[in-house]
């Protein structure tokens, strides 16, 4: 079956570990929160994962697909089973929440900028919006462009139901433009790169040659964007 044939709601479900969790996110978190949202919560393994390192957490979710929804409920304070462009955020089971989670959810939006403008009214002082987002400047999707494809998937960076692409400097740019500022930001290597990198750090690479692609007089911020998988944001409103 083609990947596009499988543009339904069990995709996800069928293609993904209900566990995952990015763990490389997720550390960002401090230790001591005692409310998160996570948005896109999925099946609850974010959740779980706050929740195993701080059993005190209380952890509220959004999740548009219902089944995922369902799972998630069984360990969160409450699951908002919608679209987050839908939910009310004057409802009162929301409130306003140390950590705001939302781990491989704007790729997916028509409109990302929209929710990044509304998030900073659920924030208690002192919180901090904790963001993943794939990198479309990865030396895997670039070596298949230069050789001529672009090939969709079932989940990654190509995920077929992904509607928007990043770079760092696009997701920058995107924070900068919706009011936040960036407070921490890591690199989540691309495990597909680590042969390649054959012991080295990414930054001290300035040079590849992979397939058709080659690139050269690379800067450490170069080369580590190119073995990036995604990037990893802690945001604050910049007000």
């Amino acid at each position: 079956m083609h990947v596009w044939q499988r543009l339904n709601a069990d995709l996800h479900l069928d293609s993904l570990d209900h566990d995952y969790a990015p763990a490389g996110l997720l550390e960002m978190v401090p230790p001591g929160v005692r409310r998160a949202l996570d948005i896109g919560c999925f099946c609850g393994g974010s959740g779980r994962w706050l929740m195993a390192r701080n059993p005190a957490l209380a952890v509220v979710g959004i999740e548009m697909l219902e089944r995922a929804a369902a799972i998630s409920a069984k360990s969160y304070a409450h699951v908002f089973a919608a679209k987050v462009d839908d939910v009310d955020f004057e409802d009162p089971r929301l409130g306003r929440f140390d950590a705001i989670v939302a781990a491989d959810v704007l790729e997916h939006m028509v409109d990302p900028w929209r929710l990044l403008t509304r998030l900073p009214g659920l924030l208690a002082p002192g919180g901090a919006l904790y963001v993943s987002v794939p990198n479309i400047r990865n030396l895997v999707v670039l070596q298949e462009l230069v050789g001529g494809d672009f090939r969709y998937d079932g989940s990654g960076i190509l995920d077929v139901t992904h509607l928007r692409f990043f770079t760092r400097r696009s997701a920058l740019r995107m924070f900068a433009e919706t009011g936040w500022r960036v407070v921490d930001q890591r690199i989540n290597i691309d495990p597909r790169l680590i042969p390649v990198l054959n012991g080295r750090m990414p930054d001290a690479i300035d040079s590849i040659s992979m397939g058709k692609a080659t690139f050269r007089d690379l800067g450490p911020e170069d080369s580590q964007e190119l073995f990036a998988l995604q990037f990893y944001f802690r945001l604050q409103p910049a007000d």
